[in-house]
């Protein structure tokens, strides 16, 4: 769960800027070592982030991940979403579950889950369901800035680059982390366009990639994700304790209705 401090009433209170004028100046022409400056535990930045995913080129799935990241000591850097899923699909080809939103906090080394397809199979009186190993979540599905090395591999590909902007093409399995799983095939490439601010630090991060999959169908998948609050205090918190169940201690579906075809 997340909590901002400063006396925040909504969203997040932008701080002064951490480097002083002049080394704002020096990194503005390096948006790695802009992005690298920000990276003060306690600090953090708020993630809108918008997929796309089309099977067939007709049918599209889009999800929406509010995300607030906090970094802490060492460079970890951890996570709270809220995601929205919306589709042109025929209401009979979703579950019912897709209908509400899902949330995950990734703190303390723990993943914590709620809503989504974990409403109807947690307790009454538990809301989150807590995994020691990592938990996917949707916003996973696209290229992650705060993966080490992703802002340095995506700028050494870039075709055009300016003092505001960026754009390029990479192999995706050249992205650090390997995004699009179970999407692109090798050797695949992806299509990237950043934008910065005055001081070289990201504001928005957009790619795609597609592909003629051979039998008609142009599977597809892109993302817009939009930066800001840079530099602001943040605290990503767990659940309360009595709110949480263990996930193996999470009572089995009763039945397992069809997924939703997103995946070629």
């Amino acid at each position: 769960m997340k909590s901002i401090t400063a006396g925040v009433v909504a969203g997040l209170v932008l701080l002064a800027p951490l480097p002083a004028r002049a080394v704002a100046a020096a990194v503005a022409a390096d948006p790695v070592a802009a992005l690298r400056a920000q990276v003060v535990p306690g600090r953090g930045v708020t993630v809108s982030l918008v997929t796309r995913t089309s099977p067939d080129g007709r049918r599209f799935a889009t999800s929406r991940t509010d995300r607030i990241v906090g970094f802490r000591k060492g460079g970890v850097v951890e996570t709270d979403d809220t995601t929205t899923f919306y589709s042109s699909m025929s209401s009979e080809d979703l579950k019912e579950d897709t209908l509400f939103p899902s949330l995950l906090v990734r703190v303390k080394g723990a993943s914590y889950a709620s809503g989504g397809e974990l409403i109807g199979r947690v307790p009454p009186d538990k809301k989150w369901v807590r995994s020691r190993e990592p938990l996917p979540g949707a916003a996973d599905g696209t290229v992650d800035l705060f993966t080490p090395g992703t802002l340095r591999a995506l700028l050494a590909t870039a075709s055009s680059r300016g003092s505001r902007s960026a754009r390029g093409t990479i192999q995706a399995s050249r992205i650090p982390g390997r995004p699009f799983d179970g999407w692109t095939e090798p050797g695949e490439r992806v299509a990237w366009a950043l934008w910065f601010d005055a001081e070289g630090r990201v504001t928005r991060l957009a790619t795609a990639t597609s592909r003629n999959a051979g039998d008609g169908r142009l599977p597809s998948i892109g993302s817009d994700q939009r930066f800001t609050g840079w530099g602001s205090r943040v605290t990503v918190q767990p659940p309360p304790e009595d709110l949480v169940i263990e996930a193996g201690e999470l009572p089995e579906p009763a039945s397992s209705p069809e997924q939703i075809e997103i995946l070629p």
